[in-house]
């Protein structure tokens, strides 16, 4: 007899257990060869005596899987012991119970089930574990040391390598590797509604979203004797690779070319779950096709990282590495070489996303946001005057990051390490560096957001247009009364506070090296001021270089500034000598400087516009 080729046997194995879970005559048989055992970790919950002698039936992915074959089968892929024996099972409780919920939301202890079952070194292993531990309500699955498992195939259905993780699910790795190993477009996993992900010392790499042609295949036979679909490798008909590469930043001396990043193969225009054709998808919803190159989280779904890396993955929508739209925890995870096509190079975010002691580094994104994307541009609203900012927004996220790196992104719009829109953004001991933004804002582009920055360094970040290390703005205006304001229920959208931080060494092709605050259009508006708001404390903006407003430039903005120094930055452009200053430039805003704040030594003068205590 000859062996069952690897992709035909996947095939098999997906359709007779199906993808969420077995049905619940597959899951009687699997089940009936289990024992229970004792857990015997410190402070492990017990194994359950007995388990229900019904099976909750859940929904394939694949479709539904035959009982008749089940039935002949057992529930098992045909030739293959069935090696979910409790042979395999430890009955370790992987969860110590002292630490583990600290970053989850105050959910105090885990129901765990307390199963550890180890997989040997096979890619059809670890899909057949993932496929059990949905139908065993969740379990933690450990990786052989040193392994690569090698996925080529996926379910076209949901664009994943492995099966959709719909129960709670900790995958632990000892320096093991799970990666796409196929000319076909897919990611390694999706997180739906209800799921939970924990990674823990695992690499995800090579994953790669992408929208396949749909095409008409035959109905998959329904008799007892043939229910394994055919095989499917092959890529989808009419796909091929694009040869097109990221544009190169414009013309600014210190500004470096964008790195050449290769356009995702498989991309054909079609849409993904969401129903959205064309490119991306719609603000607050997802592309099943095209979204998260490594991870899709879906709303209601979680994922945790802890000790892992996230390395050479690829998105046609949002979300080189991950695209959240449920809730993301990264600790000690690095984010590293990962491309979006459009949004989020490293991570895309449109739920709650955590980040401790992380590194977010080298990713690029075609649009915003070259580490990290909070939101989305959908349709945007465009500048009159500046057609090539960006600066609409629609989608709402959260975002906390804490002792953390993001440095070396790059954006072809706005956001170079990173972009965030009508959301929240807070920053604590964090180093921003050496990101790079072709439009605004180097380091940070923040619309409509309410930003806080403590203890953080922005530094060397470059940005064609404005704002070399952060770029303020909103999409609205207030009004100049103080009665009016004080009563206005939007007038925190726009805000930035920064405390106990540096912003030094970033640079801007035009305006604003260090900070840009305020409206984007510089031509006279109506009477009121524009609603982003500057607070800078106990701060140091240093050696920043731009046009003009080497420090900061604020068009139309209210700027604060207490006990914060201001010094050896630098104006460049010579067209206008007697309207620019390396220092602080105030264009029709407000800037308000206390008494214990220093703004000196800047090139070619300290300050123009209307600015209190400042003196050229």
């Amino acid at each position: 007899m000859h062996a069952t080729p690897p992709a035909k046997r996947r095939r098999a194995l997906w359709v007779a257990t199906g993808v969420a879970g077995l049905t619940g005559v597959v899951g009687l048989a699997a089940l009936g060869g289990l024992a229970t055992r004792e857990d015997k970790s410190d402070d492990a919950n017990r194994l359950s005596d007995q388990h229900s002698a019904t099976a909750k039936q859940n929904v394939s992915d694949a479709g539904r899987a035959d009982e008749e074959r089940g039935k002949e089968n057992d529930g098992q892929d045909p030739g293959k012991q069935d090696d979910w024996s409790d042979a395999e099972w430890s009955g370790q409780d992987d969860w110590s119970g002292k630490d583990r919920d600290k970053d989850r939301g105050g959910r105090g202890e885990r129901d765990e089930e307390g199963r550890v079952r180890e997989v040997p070194c096979d890619d059809d292993a670890l899909v057949e574990a993932v496929v059990r531990a949905n139908n065993e309500l969740g379990g933690t699955l450990k990786l052989a040391r040193d392994c690569k498992y090698e996925l080529s195939d996926h379910d076209r259905k949901n664009g994943s390598a492995l099966p959709t993780i719909r129960q709670r699910i900790t995958i632990k790795g000892d320096k093991s590797i799970i990666k796409r190993d196929s000319s076909n477009a897919f990611r390694i996993f999706t997180v739906g509604e209800g799921g939970e992900l924990t990674l823990k010392g695992v690499t995800v790499k090579d994953g790669n979203a992408a929208r396949e042609k749909k095409k008409e295949q035959e109905p998959w036979p329904t008799t007892p004797d043939n229910t394994t679909p055919p095989k499917t490798d092959t890529p989808p008909t009419g796909t091929k690779p694009d040869p097109a590469t990221a544009p190169v930043v414009p013309v600014v001396p210190v500004a470096p070319a964008v790195p050449v990043v290769p356009v995702v193969p498989g991309e054909s225009g079609e849409s993904g779950e969401s129903g959205e054709s064309g490119e991306g998808s719609k603000p607050g919803t997802y592309d099943e096709g095209a979204d998260g190159g490594a991870i899709l989280v879906k709303p209601g779904g979680s994922a945790f990282l802890e000790d892992s890396n996230l390395f050479n993955n690829n998105a046609s929508g949002n979300g080189g590495a991950i695209a959240n739209f449920g809730r993301v925890h990264l600790d000690r995870t690095t984010v590293e070489n990962n491309h979006a096509k459009e949004n989020g190079g490293g991570i895309f975010n449109a739920g709650i996303l955590r980040i401790k002691e992380s590194h977010i580094t080298n990713n690029t994104a075609g649009k915003n946001g070259g580490g990290i994307a909070n939101g989305n541009t959908h349709e945007p609203k465009t500048n009159t005057y500046e057609p090539t900012i960006t600066i609409g927004t629609t989608a709402t996220g959260t975002v906390e990051i804490t002792k953390s790196t993001i440095n070396r992104n790059t954006a072809n719009h706005n956001g170079g390490g990173i972009y965030t829109a009508n959301g929240f953004l807070d920053i604590t001991s964090t180093d921003i560096k050496d990101n790079t933004a072709c439009h605004s804002g180097g380091g940070i582009y923040a619309t409509d957001t309410n930003l806080h920055l403590r203890h953080v360094t922005i530094d060397n970040n470059k940005a064609s247009q404005d704002g070399g290390g952060i770029f303020n703005t909103s999409t609205t205006n207030k009004p100049k009364t103080t009665t009016e304001h004080d009563n206005d229920d939007n007038k925190d959208r726009g805000s930035a506070t920064i405390d106990d931080s540096a912003i030094r060494g970033n640079t801007a092709g035009r305006r604003g090296g260090g900070i840009f605050n305020g409206d984007p259009d510089l031509k006279p508006g109506p009477n009121k001021d524009n609603r982003a708001t500057l607070t800078l404390r106990n701060s140091e903006v240093k050696g920043n270089t731009a046009g003009n407003g080497g420090g900061i430039f604020n068009n139309r903005g209210h700027v604060n500034i207490i006990n914060t120094k201001i010094t050896k930055n630098t104006a460049t452009d010579t067209n206008k000598p007697y309207d620019i200053a390396g220092g602080i430039v105030n264009n029709d805003g407000k800037v308000r400087l206390d008494d214990e704040s220093i703004v000196i030594d800047n090139d070619p003068t300290n300050c123009t516009g209307h600015i209190p205590n400042c003196f050229a």
